[in-house]
């Protein structure tokens, strides 16, 4: 059996010191999300998506990855993460079943 831990530990005591979570760059995440949705196109799915993807890089995605990374750098984070209050907002504040 484990030790009691100390009782006046914080569950987040050592958050500050844990290096902040990455954004990762535009092209990378569309990659992974076209790697990720592939098995589930068809072939035809999979052109639109793939000319979807493209649009968006070209049109929106480089500006909407701009304003994340300065909502990164400019919010205040009480445990230190540019996705902790979409989590929170979306995953933890529910309170209906999933």
């Amino acid at each position: 059996m484990t030790e009691k831990s100390d009782s006046s530990a914080s569950t987040y005591q050592h958050q500050s010191s844990l290096p902040r979570l990455p954004i990762p760059p535009l092209d990378d995440t569309l990659k992974k999300f076209l790697l990720t949705v592939e098995p589930l196109l068809s072939s035809v799915q999979l052109e639109q998506t793939n000319r979807i993807i493209k649009d968006f890089q070209v049109k929106d995605g480089a500006k909407l990855q701009k304003i994340l990374e300065e909502y990164d750098h400019t919010s205040p984070h009480t445990i230190g993460s540019y996705i902790e209050e979409f989590w929170n907002d979306s995953y933890l504040a529910p309170d209906t079943s999933v």
